[in-house]
């Protein structure tokens, strides 16, 4: 049987899935520039998140590079319940927030200039003051 916070966990996934594949866009295209990643509980990492492991995942990032010359950025993750934690592109600049609610799940959607990283780069997160252990790093994205 699963825990409430696996099936809260797979519901965030499922979701995450659906809102990526109903970008319009063609299947080829998505492919080709559409990545989904992990989002994993780790203190730090390098900029690029080379030492961040693809298990256990607490969320998922969601890329789609646009034809306009911007990434679109879709988050849902499970942490810690009503917090506020700040999302960047990692060694980059803060894309922005993600409130979680009172069960800790959240969700976010961001954009960014995709020429402002290279084809390797991460993302992480974490509340105001950082407390270790409620930090998040994502696996790395290569495109």
């Amino acid at each position: 049987m699963l825990s409430q916070r696996s099936t809260t966990l797979a519901a965030i996934v499922a979701a995450a899935a659906i809102l990526f594949v109903s970008e319009p866009a063609s299947r080829a295209q998505t492919a080709a520039n559409g990545r989904q990643v992990d989002l994993v509980r780790q203190d730090e990492s390098d900029c690029t998140n080379t030492t961040v492991p693809a298990n256990p995942p607490s969320g998922t990032v969601s890329l789609n590079r646009g034809s306009d010359g911007n990434t679109t950025v879709k988050v849902a993750m499970t942490a810690s319940p009503d917090t506020t934690y700040h999302f960047f592109l990692k060694c980059v600049r803060q894309l922005g927030d993600i409130t979680t609610g009172d069960e800790g799940t959240g969700f976010g959607n961001f954009t960014f200039q995709t020429n402002e990283v290279g084809a390797t780069y991460g993302f992480d997160m974490y509340p105001e003051g950082a407390p270790p252990g409620n930090k998040f790093q994502s696996v790395t994205v290569k495109f």
